[in-house]
């Protein structure tokens, strides 16, 4: 229906439009929807990175991007929780202090 609104919309301001011109402003519109939609995409994508703390890979959460989580774990932001391993239990030298943040660029 949006693409019938459109075209209406061009004939009603210039009735003597040729099928070519539509043609030409409807591929523009669709080109423009598409970039639109991958930019969404790459912005709802989470960020990557290698945590400063543990050295594990963690990224941002979908909601926040100033939360970081570890990536490769249950997604704790403790450095500890996310190297707990069930043989090895937890590492005993990592500060329950710790939280996922990424190393300084």
């Amino acid at each position: 229906m949006r693409l019938v609104r459109v075209v209406r919309e061009m004939v009603d301001l210039d009735p003597e439009i040729s099928g070519r011109d539509v043609l030409v402003r409807l591929e523009a519109l669709a080109d423009e929807a598409v970039e639109q939609t991958e930019a969404a995409l790459l912005a709802s994508e989470p960020d990557h990175a290698e945590c400063a703390k543990c050295g594990k890979p963690i990224e941002t959460t979908a909601g926040d991007r100033e939360r970081w989580v570890h990536s490769d774990s249950d997604r704790s932001r403790g450095c500890r929780a996310a190297t707990f391993t069930e043989n090895e239990g937890w590492n005993d030298e990592i500060p329950r202090t710790w939280k996922a943040q990424p190393k300084k660029r």
